[in-house]
């Protein structure tokens, strides 16, 4: 984050949060755009409502909180196996920044959560070239790739982005280093206790070490929705 200069301290801890959401979006590949665009009648909030989401897009807001939070138990159960080597089979969930991922309105929300699951996509299909294509694992990975990704076209569409980052027609993978250090502002401890899982090898230790990162980044999405999707809907 770029340092600030001194100015009225009453606005430092706003103007902080404003600038941190700004890389974040950036380094997602989401841009930010006009406020206006939010109030189209396409995305229900003219009038009264202006400031939430209203109607269908609700009910889909609220799909997408209802899926990141079924994520966690999901991959929990794929890390409770009596062959996982990791020393904590099942990740604790970390320390969460809440007023980082506590959103100012629904202009930042639905960018921020743009951001996530675009990052979310990119990490979830790169994680697909490394995790062993057997029934135990596999298939909940591509599931749950595909939800990402559904998430994130939706998501960009609401902001007045195109449906993949960029108009690229093949998604590039997003590796474990760069999700670090986007997710950083909003957890405490991002970087404890990871086994660096490797992306040269397919085996089953390296499977457990993939579930335990992405079991990381559902615990802070899950998060994100359950403390915003209530305010702005």
């Amino acid at each position: 984050m770029q340092t600030q200069e001194r100015g009225d301290p009453t606005t430092n801890g706003a103007d902080d949060r404003a600038e941190s959401r700004r890389l974040f979006l950036r380094n997602a590949t989401v841009l930010a755009v006009p406020a206006a665009l939010l109030a189209t009648p396409a995305m229900a909030l003219a009038g009264p409502h202006r400031g939430r989401l209203t109607g269908f897009n609700a009910d889909l807001i609220d799909e997408v909180r209802s899926d990141e939070a079924q994520h966690v138990p999901i991959l929990q159960d794929l890390l409770d196996d009596e062959d996982n080597p990791l020393p904590v089979p099942i990740r604790a969930k970390p320390n969460l920044n809440m007023a980082r991922l506590l959103q100012p309105n629904l202009h930042a929300f639905l960018e921020t959560a743009a951001g996530f699951e675009n990052t979310g996509s990119g990490f979830y299909g790169g994680a697909l070239l490394n995790i062993t294509q057997t029934p135990e694992y596999f298939p909940i990975a591509v599931g749950l790739c595909t939800v990402e990704s559904r998430h994130a076209s939706w998501l960009n569409s609401l902001i007045g982005q195109s449906l993949v980052p960029n108009f690229v027609p093949v998604e590039a993978p997003i590796p474990q280093t760069t999700v670090l250090a986007r997710v950083a502002e909003f957890v405490h401890d991002h970087r404890s206790t990871f086994p660096s899982f490797r992306t040269d090898v397919v085996t089953d230790a390296n499977n457990f070490a993939i579930l335990d990162f992405l079991l990381f980044l559902e615990y802070i999405e899950s998060a994100f929705y359950e403390l915003n999707v209530p305010r702005f809907t």
